[in-house]
């Protein structure tokens, strides 16, 4: 079966569950996954609207239409030119299709500004987000989506190994995590799946640090958090390594967070709640001591994007199934020391998990 045909019947079936006559994506993972089109958020208006009844269609500026009939499964595409005015010309098309008295799920991501424009020019449609009834049908990945998600992380699995050759005192941090970059691209990569981070010494410590002048000294470790895309499917790992010989702590804390992950590893199987990983997770690391220094969840979905659906958190109620694509990610941070946090990304299988990524997570020592 055509992929964009099967996920326009489940979006469908969740519209009926909750009596929608329309869906309109702005630029987004969203409109991606739902109809092949990608293309990034602008001040010209620009939606795919799926209703309940009848075909999906574009509105788009004209700039876009080649582009839209050569990568997108929707095939009904209304253009405008700069001109013209694109919320009289979405008006007089829902006027037509009988859509302006309708009950609309709107992209959470849409421009406030384009939202309001719609709202002012079409009063009497209603808006919810389209938020859950989506992401419970991208949380359940195709394997065609794992094995996407799968290569993005072995790119990353690639760049690790050529990181512990490379990373030398001396270094600094920024011209590390634009050689991690570099060597993704290489590897064949579009880009960054966010920000790279690259902490060394005490900026380890501070789990959303990104990449600074600081310069790499031996005696350290260096927290590389990073992220490729391939096809458009994201990844997100994470190893600390350890510049010349750690001390007798940074060793303990180290191996302390390696037992927790892979506890979280082993707990993870269809049919529990994403909140007992966190759970199991989080216990081992507090047995030992250091529970008030482990500050986030243990994991996030990803897939389109690097945080989505199901989140791993002490509150999460998502009970696991197969197909779904996660990290875990446990760490501790002993400001104005050092962090050590190590990631890897499972899918849920029918008898537990599988890890997608496949480079040590065994305490390395580098440049010496």
């Amino acid at each position: 079966m055509d992929v964009y045909k099967f996920r326009l019947d489940q979006i469908k079936d969740k519209m009926q569950e909750k009596d929608l006559d329309a869906v309109m994506l702005f630029p987004s993972a969203n409109l991606y996954y739902m109809t092949g089109f990608e293309t990034s958020a602008s001040e010209r208006l620009l939606l795919a609207v799926i209703p309940m009844d009848g075909e999906p269609f574009f509105i788009a500026p004209k700039l876009f239409e080649g582009q839209i009939r050569k990568e997108a499964s929707i095939k009904e595409i209304i253009v405008w030119n700069d001109e013209e005015n694109p919320y009289h010309i979405l008006r007089s098309v829902l006027e037509e299709k009988n859509l302006t008295d309708s009950r609309v799920a709107v992209d959470d991501t849409m421009w406030a500004e384009q939202l309001l424009h719609i709202s002012q020019t079409i009063t009497k449609l209603s808006f919810t987000q389209l938020g859950q009834l989506i992401n419970s049908i991208r949380e359940i990945k195709s394997q065609v989506e794992i094995d996407l998600i799968k290569k993005s992380s072995s790119i990353v699995d690639d760049v690790i190994e050529e990181m512990k050759k490379i990373i030398k005192p001396g270094m600094t941090e920024i011209e590390v995590a634009a050689l991690m970059e570099y060597e993704m691209r290489k590897r064949g990569s579009e880009g960054p799946a966010f920000e790279t981070i690259v902490g060394s010494g005490f900026n380890g410590a501070l789990p959303h640090y990104n990449a600074g002048e600081r310069v790499i000294k031996s005696g350290e470790f260096v927290v590389l958090d990073f992220g490729a895309t391939y096809k458009g499917y994201c990844s997100d790992t994470t190893r600390t390594l350890c510049v010349g010989e750690p001390t007798d702590k940074m060793e303990e804390v180290y191996n302390i967070v390696k037992k927790a992950q892979e506890i979280g590893i082993k707990t993870a199987k269809p049919g529990i709640k994403a909140k007992e990983i966190d759970k199991a997770v989080r216990s081992y690391i507090e047995q030992k001591g250091y529970g008030e220094y482990f500050t986030h969840r243990t994991g996030h979905g990803l897939g389109l994007q690097v945080h989505e659906e199901p989140y791993i958190s002490g509150i999460s109620e998502t009970v696991l199934q197969p197909g779904m694509v996660f990290s875990i990610e446990p760490g501790i941070y002993l400001e104005g020391e050092f962090g050590v946090r190590i990631e890897d990304i499972v899918v849920v299988t029918e008898e537990g998990c599988e890890r997608m990524n496949k480079t040590s997570k065994d305490l390395t020592v580098i440049g010496i």
